[in-house]
């Protein structure tokens, strides 16, 4: 018995797309599929690292893992990336949108008054139309075969409200809104669809803007009082790209600790 459950993965045979590769929560959803038996191709913008963590994956998994320069602000870049994942992974089942704007400190801390247009567009322009892209190109593939998933990443703030990083809570707000609807109109041939909606979680480039101050205050947010890790993340999207949650669609899934409460 425990050499069978050794050989079944949770996603066995699922062909996956996971975008924003490099970065900190990407990369553990790329690592939790393959160790959940999934084929992943995975995209980002810097080649150099892609290409390194690439050499490392290819060594540990089982199953294929095939990477890509992606920029999905650039339709040109998402429909090349997803032509090229579909034909050499032989089809497409899961599609996990996780890239998204880099934080910036400055931005964040803007009030509303302070804000650009310029300042708007350029995470939107990542965010949620990045995202919008990716779906745009993906769920034809899944309806020309047995349906799919889309997990989209949003935020607390997108959910509660907050008072600062309007930018970033506006286009998050709008990732659910995007959720639903490829729910509401791609259900019926199978296809499901969930944002996942962040918290706190523990990554290189947040951490290293903030004061040892700022990082115990935002720890202490949550009644777990602490960060949450990648790992949790990853293991949610698994889990939702999984038959397990075949009648679970539309829902925007919590992730951080119990900051908020629904």
């Amino acid at each position: 018995m425990q050499g069978f459950c050794e050989i079944m993965g949770l996603l066995d045979g699922k062909r996956c797309i996971v975008t924003g590769a490099t970065g900190d929560v990407g990369r553990a959803v790329v690592e939790e599929f393959l160790k959940e038996g999934a084929s992943v191709a995975a995209g980002a913008r810097r080649k150099a690292l892609l290409e390194n963590l690439a050499e490392r994956w290819k060594a540990d998994a089982k199953n294929d893992v095939i990477t890509g320069y992606l920029d999905i602000s650039d339709e040109n870049s998402v429909s090349r990336f997803v032509e090229n994942a579909y034909r050499s992974l032989g089809g497409l089942n899961a599609l996990v949108n996780v890239a998204g704007y880099g934080m910036e400190k400055s931005l964040w801390n803007k009030s509303l008054v302070e804000h650009s247009l310029d300042d708007l567009m350029k995470v939107m322009r990542v965010d949620l139309l990045g995202s919008f892209l990716m779906v745009k190109h993906v769920v034809p593939l899944m309806r020309e075969g047995k349906g799919g998933v889309v997990v989209n990443f949003s935020s607390t703030p997108a959910i509660a409200g907050y008072d600062k990083g309007l930018a970033y809570t506006i286009a998050k707000a709008a990732v659910i809104g995007l959720t639903k609807h490829i729910a509401s109109e791609f259900g019926q041939f199978g296809i499901r669809a969930y944002t996942l909606a962040l918290g706190n979680i523990e990554t290189q480039s947040t951490v290293a803007i903030l004061s040892p101050e700022e990082y115990r205050a935002l720890a202490d947010e949550s009644p777990a009082r602490r960060w949450g890790r990648v790992e949790e993340v990853a293991s949610v999207a698994a889990f939702l790209c999984s038959d397990k949650a075949s009648y679970i669609n539309g829902q925007t899934i919590v992730v951080d600790g119990g900051t908020v409460m629904l």
